[in-house]
């Protein structure tokens, strides 16, 4: 576990991260090339356990995948301002720069940023499930949570808590 005692080093892997989560580049790594493909594989691996664990048959897949290259796509949007939050959050915190409005401001976007991500997955639903059944669209958004759960917890460890002096 990352402490407190490493901001810099938080920053960094946090930043990463969410780059690699979102597919957000806000230039502050030197190989784009890379972080793309990390991205990619991050998304595959995603995939990967949908694949797995959602068992659809081959005419469920073939309904399936492009409604979800759709959705993630939209979902990506809304995590992309998460990542640009977060990261402001982080240079203000290793800056010192933290106050009663920016923790204002931070707590209002994000509400909205909670509040989006619940709007794309009620704006998906219906579409999942005029081709899947509910156990399998019930299935997808349970596999959904707990991979974002994962990921939230990995980000947790990194994202240093504010401290109100």
């Amino acid at each position: 576990m990352i402490t407190n005692s490493a901001p810099g080093f938080q920053t960094g892997m946090a930043t990463l991260l969410l780059l690699l989560i979102s597919g957000s580049v806000f230039g502050q790594t030197h190989d784009p090339e890379a972080l793309a493909a990390a991205r990619a594989e991050l998304q595959a691996e995603r995939q990967e356990i949908l694949r797995q664990e959602l068992r659809l048959t081959e005419s469920e897949s073939l309904s399936f995948w492009p409604i979800y290259d759709n959705y993630r796509r939209d979902m990506m949007q809304v995590r992309d301002r998460q990542v640009e939050m977060i990261t402001g959050y982080l240079q203000a915190y290793d800056s010192g720069e933290l106050s009663d409005s920016y923790a204002d401001k931070l707590l209002k976007d994000y509400f909205t940023i909670e509040n989006d991500v619940l709007k794309v997955k009620k704006k998906y639903l219906p579409k999942f499930r005029k081709n899947l059944s509910a156990l399998h669209v019930a299935r997808f958004y349970q596999l959904e949570n707990k991979i974002d759960a994962e990921i939230d917890v990995n980000l947790s460890d990194m994202i240093p808590l504010v401290d109100p002096g």
